[in-house]
């Protein structure tokens, strides 16, 4: 076994500002996208520039949400940066997923939306084919999930999750089962250490995550057990923007990591680069941000840029539950059904445009420590938000912010025990909302930008 690098690069939303990339219409979209649109062009030049400076680490991978959403225009623009970037020697492996095929695709003009040329999935395997396809050593075509060997003694597992994005999202068939059980068996007489990559994560990050339908894969425990037990026990993830490592253990005994990366064009824009080492026989995950890109970022920074970029879409939502609640609505489920809500949404609003934490601890008759006393109710969501999604959730045990948080649940406890007993039953994540809020808030593991994990080979 020798020694291997290479980079992990993920929903790069590629979007071709040809297509109409400002106005009313654009606006409107884009202001509610955690993603950049039109700057993702700038940012994929600048952070692929920073891939080719690193002459030692040749192989790049990339696992899926290529473009915006399905424009035929931006794969074809995003499959010329991926020959640049391969013209800088570099190896590419590539699978889609849902953004990069439609038939809804749009571009954007004045106060319209208008339809643009879309790609189907078929499509996909020919636009891609020499990123990966072309170098498999076995091809499971329907999925288009491949196996390609990356140097000697590694191989690469490509797998493909969502097939048919309107009906099985973050589903592996029965039939890309038995391909993907009878190429880890032919890798292990073979001699060979596999990994995957997978556009959803395997497992949910963190407790809130295993309540959001598609933040994971369906029946994701038994997939995750499926996986590890044919012996992968290292997948690299997306889809959900966020930076974590969660890792599980099937109950055959077999452990497995998902190292899910955040998006190339959304706050932190974030990469990682892996090392394998064959001795010590260590993984080292190191990650990376983009330095800064072409643009005009108002004075800021590129760091300052993507998290006011963040910002500003956690705050018009906070911002339209005291001020515009038709927006509010249309952002959550619609118009007229939620009429009955406006009224305690928008009290609910307004409170927090005012209230501070040491407000909220004088309401609730607990002591707030004077560094975060002044601070905003919803100047405080909005960072925890996002948090979740840069990951290394700082507010752990010690931190003014989680006594914060602790002692408001312990006041809270009358209401959340009725909760967690009634919800509780179906659903054992809603059984400790304590636990959960100050899970969401501080990882005590703070391994989701750096981590070295054993190389079980």
């Amino acid at each position: 076994m020798q020694d291997f690098s290479f980079y992990i690069v993920t929903d790069t939303h590629l979007f071709d500002n040809r297509l109409g990339a400002s106005g009313p219409a654009y606006e409107a979209r884009s202001r509610t996208d955690q993603k950049c649109v039109a700057e993702t062009e700038a940012i994929i030049d600048a952070g692929f520039a920073q891939l080719a400076q690193d002459k030692e680490t040749d192989t790049v991978i990339i696992p899926g949400d290529l473009v915006y959403r399905a424009e035929k225009a931006s794969h074809l623009l995003f499959i010329e940066k991926l020959r640049k970037l391969e013209a800088c020697g570099k190896k590419i492996f590539v699978i889609t997923a849902a953004h990069d095929y439609d038939d809804n695709a749009c571009g954007f003009v004045g106060n319209e939306t208008v339809p643009v040329e879309g790609t189907t999935f078929e499509e996909l395997r020919d636009l891609y084919y020499d990123f990966g396809t072309k170098q498999a050593l076995s091809e499971h075509r329907p999925t288009h999930s491949y196996v390609a060997q990356l140097c000697d003694g590694i191989r690469l597992l490509a797998l493909n999750c969502d097939g048919d994005k309107h009906h099985a999202k973050g589903v592996w068939t029965d039939d890309q089962k038995a391909w993907m059980r009878q190429q880890t068996e032919q890798a292990k007489k073979d001699g060979q250490y596999i990994f995957a990559i997978n556009h959803y994560p395997l497992l949910p990050a963190n407790a809130v995550f295993e309540l959001v339908g598609d933040a994971k894969m369906q029946n994701w425990r038994e997939n995750a057990a499926f996986l590890a037990d044919l012996g992968v026990d290292l997948i690299f993830t997306g889809h959900m923007h966020n930076q974590s490592l969660t890792q599980f253990t099937s109950p055959e005994g077999h452990e497995i990591t998902d190292i899910c990366t955040g998006s190339f064009v959304g706050h932190p824009c974030a990469y990682r680069k892996v090392e394998m080492l064959a001795e010590p026989r260590k993984i080292h995950i190191t990650s990376y941000t983009i330095h800064d890109f072409d643009w005009d970022k108002g004075g800021k920074t590129a760091e300052e840029y993507f998290i006011w970029r963040f910002d500003r879409m956690i705050t018009d939502i906070i911002d339209a539950m005291a001020y515009d609640f038709a927006f509010f609505t249309r952002l959550f489920g619609g118009p007229e059904k939620n009429k009955k809500l406006k009224a305690p949404v928008t009290v609910a609003g307004k409170i927090l445009q005012k209230l501070t934490l040491g407000g909220v601890g004088r309401l609730f008759c607990f002591k707030v420590d004077p560094s975060i006393r002044s601070r905003l109710l919803k100047d405080t969501g909005v960072e925890l938000v996002r948090n979740i999604f840069t990951g290394n959730e700082p507010y752990v045990r010690g931190t003014p912010m989680y006594a914060a948080v602790s002692k408001l649940m312990d006041r809270l406890k009358p209401i959340t025990r009725i909760i967690e007993k009634k919800a509780g039953a179906s659903n054992p994540v809603l059984s400790d909302l304590k636990g959960l809020m100050l899970g969401l808030i501080g990882d005590e593991k703070q391994m989701d930008y750096e981590a070295v994990l054993d190389w079980k080979i």
